[in-house]
């Protein structure tokens, strides 16, 4: 395990434990530690799995990896449902680039680029990927042959263009130098680039209802946890600057309650999700009336745009 002794954003040594986490979709009963920086109230995971090692938690157990087809019959219902997630990243790209059509769109953490050929195919715009693996793209390359699709890691990819558009879809929590990846996505900006990320929110209603069983923490996935005021802070100090903060991503916050829930349930992530799946849309339904205050009130998640200072 790797401890850290300075915060991961403003490098305080004021640390201070505040939860203990399970490891989350894995079958180990391990525990793991979240420190709070006294300073500047960054959340983070301290001491953490070694990068090298964290393939150990990427296993049959990760829901993500196994996608729809995790959900037996229903699995084209679960994959149009990513069309819908698509469609509300295309539309905040959209809003935050003055001539899409001639733009150059960088997506870091591409996963499997649903997003990216949804945005290449409405508006031909030059749509680039990066990802640590190729895994989310390598079984069907035809499927995204108009996209330029990279496997590795970004510090060390020196040939991107500057982007008008940076996107990290639920990257940046993974991250486990944020401040670096900050300052070289700088380095590949122009001044009018905007920077689009959505992560979970600290401050939010399911993390302070499920507490340790947060399916925020993603234990020990995620390396750190933000809030409004800590994702600033890291911006400033990295040579952005926030324009403008949302407590709602393009996620349907539904999910980080389910999965909090089942995870408090103790459930077996290996397993089919089909017969939960009926289930699972009822309770989606009776979430509907609290998504709605969403924009009031964050239930998970929080998406910022920022430019360089």
């Amino acid at each position: 395990m790797e401890e850290l002794n300075t915060c991961l954003s403003c490098k305080s040594p004021q640390l201070l434990s505040v939860q203990k986490s399970k490891a989350m979709m894995h079958p180990s009963d391990d525990i793991f530690n979240f420190d709070q920086c006294q300073n500047c109230g960054l959340v983070f995971l301290n001491p953490r799995v070694p990068e090298h090692k964290l393939g150990e938690f990427y296993t049959d157990f990760y829901l993500p990896y196994r996608g729809d087809q995790a959900w037996g019959k229903y699995a084209n219902f679960v994959a149009s449902s990513q069309k819908t997630v698509d469609k509300k990243r295309v539309s905040i790209v959209e809003k935050h680039v003055r001539n899409i059509t001639e733009a150059t769109i960088l997506d870091v953490g591409c996963g499997k680029p649903t997003f990216l050929k949804m945005l290449s195919e409405q508006f031909k715009c030059r749509s680039i990927g990066t990802d640590f693996s190729n895994f989310g793209w390598k079984k069907n390359p035809s499927d995204y042959k108009d996209l330029e699709l990279i496997e590795g890691d970004i510090h060390e990819l020196n040939t991107l263009p500057k982007a008008d558009i940076i996107t990290m879809w639920h990257y940046l929590e993974h991250d486990y130098d944020p401040a670096k990846t900050l300052q070289k996505l700088l380095s590949i900006s122009k001044p009018t680039t905007r920077l689009i990320v959505e992560v979970p929110n600290y401050d939010s209603y399911t993390r302070k209802k499920y507490g340790a069983n947060w399916a925020g923490y993603h234990t020990p996935r995620h390396t750190a946890l933000y809030t409004p005021k800590t994702m600033t802070n890291l911006m400033h100090r990295n040579g952005w600057k926030v324009e403008s903060t949302f407590s709602y991503g393009s996620l349907d916050p539904y999910i980080l309650d389910w999965m909090s829930r089942k995870e408090a349930e103790g459930i077996d992530w290996s397993l089919s999700m089909e017969s939960k799946f009926i289930r699972f849309v009822i309770g989606m339904i009776g979430f509907i009336p609290k998504s709605i205050f969403q924009k009031k009130k964050s239930l998970g998640f929080m998406t910022v745009v920022a430019s360089p200072q």
